[in-house]
């Protein structure tokens, strides 16, 4: 399983990469993703993550991290196939785009 694990993580940190996500400095199969934004988009892109599309992360924020610094971690397994890790990068790219918009600041996230 360890190197299927590794295999995974790889997968995901090099195709997070690929898309300009911050990743930060990890050598670990956690896998950190860096945004700026405060706890309330914080609140809601997490809520989307789980919500709408089915993807589980913790959050950090203030006073871990800076002030308008949300980390989100990733925690892949040697069980995600390689469709999981595409469909996580996918999200991602969705959930970047709409925390720039001003989406998650402007209103509450509309549970699906």
């Amino acid at each position: 399983f360890k190197d299927r694990l590794w295999i995974i993580v790889k997968r995901l940190q090099k195709g997070l990469k690929e898309k300009g996500f911050n990743l930060g400095n990890t050598e670990s199969p956690v896998t950190p993703v860096i945004f700026s934004g405060g706890p309330p988009e914080a609140a809601n892109v997490v809520i989307d993550l789980r919500e709408t599309y089915n993807v589980f992360c913790s959050v950090i924020v203030y006073p871990v991290v800076p002030k308008e610094v949300i980390m989100l971690r990733l925690i892949p397994t040697a069980v995600h196939a390689n469709e999981d890790v595409d469909y996580t990068i996918d999200v991602f790219s969705k959930v970047k785009e709409k925390l720039v918009s001003g989406e998650y600041a402007s209103r509450a996230i509309e549970l699906a």
